[in-house]
């Protein structure tokens, strides 16, 4: 198989032997804490943990977002991280299930979506109404938050990949406001201290989900045994004291 453009990082030190080898993706963009280029963040840290309890090699491919979905969809990997639910990749792919329902219990994390706007604008938010002005809303092509905006009406931008040029947008007006996941965004306005008196976040969340590890239709139909093993081993690792602690101390 060719991959092209991609970053390939091997989770973990251990030697391949005859351990199963497992290949991954996720998206090529910073999403702070959870995965950061040059192979750091608390997702690596968490498939690390769980290569040491399955005896797994686990290789992990950034791509763009929807390019890592096609490559589940084609099971051309063996999995992708981390997705939040929708039916669409519910289709495609096997999100861990309990009686049938999406086992919030093996989830890699929770993250949430707040709004950003700029200090002194009307948008508004309390929860239940979005009010904005004539432009539309910023949000990162092809992440779940967009669907959400679109079925409220509302304009979407979703011309970058990026979490901080929706936020330079912002900056800039050409947008009304931004939808972002709420840690990677925070996470950037504190590294240009000069947006902090431009841009205000709004309360509450507008939403906030679990997020999962999805795998193939492949591997599952291959080793389910595996698949339901490797689910577990996340959401052990998850609630695990050393994992714990990795969030805590995490920068």
């Amino acid at each position: 198989m060719r991959w092209l453009g991609m970053l390939c990082l091997v989770v973990g030190m251990q030697t391949a032997g005859a351990q199963p080898v497992l290949r991954f993706c996720a998206e090529d963009e910073d999403s702070h804490p959870w995965l950061l280029k040059g192979g750091r963040g608390l997702n690596m840290v968490m498939l690390g943990a769980v290569e040491e309890r399955l005896a797994l090699r686990i290789l992990v491919e950034r791509q763009p977002w929807r390019r890592c979905l096609q490559s589940l969809r084609d099971n051309l990997v063996d999995g992708a991280f981390k997705a939040s639910f929708s039916a669409e990749r519910q289709a495609f792919a096997h999100y861990p299930l309990r009686n049938g329902r999406v086992d919030e219990e093996r989830r890699m994390l929770t993250e949430s979506y707040h709004l950003f706007r700029r200090k002194g604008t009307a948008v508004h938010w309390d929860g239940q109404q979005l009010q904005v002005g004539e432009r539309p809303v910023g949000a990162q092509a092809g992440f779940s938050i967009v669907p959400w905006l679109q079925a409220k009406g509302l304009k979407v931008d979703e011309g970058t990949r990026q979490a901080e040029a929706v936020l330079t947008k912002l900056v800039r007006e050409r947008i009304d406001a931004a939808a972002l996941q709420t840690q990677q965004a925070e996470h950037l306005i504190r590294k240009h201290p000069e947006w902090a008196g431009l841009i205000e976040r709004l309360e509450p969340p507008l939403v906030a989900k679990p997020y999962y590890l999805l795998l193939s239709r492949a591997l599952v139909l291959r080793d389910g045994a595996l698949a339901e093993r490797i689910w577990d081993a996340v959401g052990a690792v998850r609630e695990s004291p050393a994992y714990q602690q990795a969030v805590a101390e995490f920068d």
